[in-house]
C-alpha cells in the first residue's frame, strides 16, 4: 500500500478530521447561492379597506420556477432540477419583462391556485403584476400577483386549493386595518382548512405548534446557511462540552430576546444592516478561534457571543415576520418557532461534537486539524458574504 495511504489509516484521527473539514467545504461550496434556495409561497386573501366590496388577493411565490416548470415538490433547491439552467436564464431577465411572461401565462397559473366557496372555485381576476428589482443575482427575487374576486355568499366559508408541484404555501388571512395573520400551512400543497372571511380564525394548537417548530427548524436547516456557520463557530473553539453548552445557551438566551422583541413591534431593523453584520458576526468568531490564547470559555467571549446572538435573532424575526403569528397562540406560536431554531441548531453541533469525542482527538490535533482550518473557512466565507451584502461585489 501506498505510504500515503498507509499513514492515513494508521492516524484515523486526523483522516477523519480531515474528512470533516473537506465535508464541511464542500457543504458550504454547494449551499451558497441563496438565489437557488425555495422559501414558501405566501398567499394573503380577506376584504381590505380599499376594496370592501371583493375578495383582494396578494400571490408571493417565484415567478422564475413556475415559467421554468419546475417542480418544487420534489426538489429544495432548484439546482437540483432539470430545468436549473432555464431558471438562471429567467433570474437573469428585466423585472418588467418577466412581469409580461407572467401575465401572458396567468391561465396556466390560475389552474395551480383556486379559492373555493361551497364546493365551487370563485373567479379571479389578474389585476397586476409586480417583480422585485435584484441587482443582486445571488438572492432571490420575489414575485407578487395581485388578484380580485367576487365575494362568498354571506356565512360561507373558503378555503385555498394550490397545486403540489407550487411547493409549500402559507396562507394568511388580511382584514381592514390590520396586519395578516396565519391561517395556515400547506407544506406539500393540496387543500386548507375553510375559514370564514375577516373572522378571528381559531388555529388548532397543535397545527400551531407543529407548523411553527418546523418553520424555525427548515430556516437553520437547510435555509439557514450563515446560522449554521455561526454555531460551528462555537464549535470549533474547544473540545469542552462544558463550554460549547455555555456558549449555546448564551446564543440562545440573545436571539430569543430579540426575536420576541421584534415579533411585538419593539425593535425594527432593516435587513440592509442587519445581514452584513450577520456576516461579519461570522468571521469575527471564526477569527478569534484562530487567535484565542486559552481554550477556556472566558468572561470575553460569552459578551461576544451574547452580542452576535441579539443580532442573529433579528435575522430570525425577519423569517417569522413572513408567517405572522396567531393572535389565538401568539405565545406558543413565538416559542415554537424558537424550538424549531434550537433543534436545527443542535442537529448540527452535536453530531459533530460527539464524533471529535468519539475519534479520542487531542487538543493538538484538534487544533491543527479541525479548529484552524474551519474556523479560517468560516472567516473567509463570512468575509467574503459581508463585501457581497454590502453591495462591492
Amino acid at each position: 500500500m501506498p505510504r500515503i495511504y498507509t499513514s492515513l489509516f494508521c492516524k484515523p484521527r486526523l483522516f477523519f478530521v480531515g474528512f470533516l473539514s473537506l465535508l464541511i467545504a464542500f457543504l458550504l461550496q454547494t449551499n451558497a447561492a441563496t438565489a437557488h434556495e425555495l422559501r414558501p409561497s405566501i398567499l394573503d386573501l380577506g376584504i381590505v379597506e380599499d376594496a370592501p366590496d371583493q375578495l383582494t388577493i396578494t400571490l408571493r411565490f417565484s415567478g422564475e420556477a413556475f415559467l421554468a416548470d419546475i417542480d418544487l415538490s420534489s426538489v429544495s433547491n432548484t439546482d437540483d432540477s432539470a430545468s436549473s439552467r432555464l431558471y438562471d436564464e429567467l433570474r437573469a431577465v428585466p423585472a418588467a419583462v418577466l412581469a409580461e411572461r407572467l401575465t401572458s401565462s396567468f391561465a396556466a397559473l390560475a389552474g395551480r391556485v383556486s379559492v373555493m366557496s361551497a364546493g365551487r372555485p370563485l373567479s379571479l381576476e389578474l389585476q397586476a403584476v409586480d417583480v422585485a428589482e435584484m441587482a443582486d443575482l445571488t438572492l432571490a427575487r420575489d414575485t407578487t400577483l395581485t388578484l380580485a374576486g367576487g365575494l362568498p355568499k354571506a356565512g360561507e366559508a373558503i378555503s385555498v386549493q394550490w397545486q403540489p408541484s407550487m411547493g409549500a404555501l402559507l396562507i394568511r388571512q388580511m382584514g381592514p386595518g390590520s396586519d395578516p395573520e396565519y391561517s395556515d400551512y400547506l407544506p406539500n400543497g393540496g387543500t386548507s382548512q375553510a375559514f370564514a372571511l375577516n373572522h378571528a380564525q381559531t388555529v388548532p394548537l397543535t397545527s400551531v405548534i407543529g407548523t411553527y417548530i418546523h418553520s424555525g427548524i427548515i430556516h437553520i436547516i437547510p435555509a439557514g446557511l450563515d446560522h449554521i456557520l455561526f454555531v460551528l463557530g462555537l464549535l470549533a473553539f474547544g473540545l469542552s462540552g462544558r463550554g460549547l453548552m455555555l456558549q449555546v445557551s448564551v446564543f440562545t438566551v440573545a436571539h430569543t430576546m430579540t426575536l420576541a422583541a421584534a415579533s411585538l413591534g419593539l425593535v425594527t431593523i432593516p435587513g440592509s444592516i442587519v445581514e452584513p453584520l450577520i456576516a461579519l458576526s461570522i468571521a469575527w468568531i471564526g477569527i478569534e478561534n484562530i487567535f484565542r490564547k486559552s481554550a477556556r470559555v472566558a468572561l470575553s467571549r460569552v459578551v461576544v457571543v451574547f452580542a452576535f446572538g441579539l443580532l442573529h435573532g433579528l435575522g430570525f424575526a425577519s423569517v417569522l415576520a413572513d408567517f405572522g403569528l396567531p393572535q389565538s397562540a401568539y405565545v406558543v406560536g413565538l416559542l415554537s418557532f424558537n424550538v424549531g431554531v434550537e433543534i436545527g441548531q443542535l442537529a448540527i453541533v452535536v453530531p459533530i461534537f460527539f464524533l471529535l469525542k468519539a475519534v479520542k482527538i487531542t487538543p493538538p490535533q484538534f487544533r491543527r486539524g479541525f479548529q484552524i482550518p474551519v474556523s479560517a473557512l468560516i472567516s473567509a466565507v463570512g468575509m467574503f458574504w459581508f463585501v457581497e451584502r454590502v453591495g462591492l461585489l
